[in-house]
């Protein structure tokens, strides 16, 4: 795909981290801005991701919008045992010492962010959760299981409040997958932003084969 002239400065100003060591990959066309720390990570096209960020085993698709002070995945802890420490069912020494000779759990699990999502200021996202495309995180939200495409969860416990269209726009949208259309699709979404219904249809004549 080719970047937009108009987009080209914005890209060059974005901070980006390459760590092959823990697996990190951020696109060339991403803008995450510092500070930040991202570990076994992979983050997509035309994403941003503001301030304060702290990001591990997480994939995040295109077009996304996160506010700052994203947590995503910091592991989990067993709460049918004895105790909740680490040094009882891990080996990993998080307190500097265990009495672990084997890991009894599994401490950490992969976050998945789907494409087109916004995610609110202050977010805390919770290790194997899924948040599908086009789904809206509101502010403060601790999002503690998966979120449905084009859903529009917000508080703590989350819950979902509404869905962004009906059921059958839902699913054109999904089957469309514009964010991964060439160029001529993506100014279609610029051009009828306000008009999802007219997008669909357009885009169902000029991008289905992009």
């Amino acid at each position: 795909m080719k970047i937009f002239p108009e987009l080209s400065a914005f890209i060059e100003q974005g901070t980006y981290y390459f760590n092959h060591s823990c697996s990190t990959v951020l696109s060339k066309k991403c803008n995450v801005a510092t500070p930040y720390h991202i570990y076994d990570s992979t983050v997509d096209d035309y994403t941003y991701i503001a301030a304060n960020s702290r990001i591990s085993m997480t994939d995040v698709g295109k077009f996304c919008s996160i506010g700052p002070n994203l947590l995503c995945g910091y592991g989990i802890h067993p709460t049918d045992g004895v105790s909740t420490s680490p040094m009882f069912y891990s080996t990993l020494k998080q307190n500097g010492t265990t009495l672990s000779k084997e890991d009894k759990i599994i401490e950490r699990k992969r976050i998945i962010i789907g494409n087109d999502v916004f995610i609110g200021m202050n977010v805390t996202v919770l290790d194997g959760v899924t948040i599908g495309d086009g789904a809206i995180i509101g502010a403060g939200a601790v999002v503690s299981k998966d979120i449905p495409p084009y859903a529009i969860a917000v508080g703590c416990p989350i819950r979902i409040i509404r869905y962004r269209f009906n059921e059958e726009t839902v699913q054109r949208f999904l089957h469309l997958k514009w964010w991964d259309k060439d160029e001529d699709c993506l100014r279609l979404v610029e051009k009828q932003f306000f008009n999802p219904e007219l997008f669909l249809e357009e885009a169902s004549k000029c991008c289905q084969s992009s």
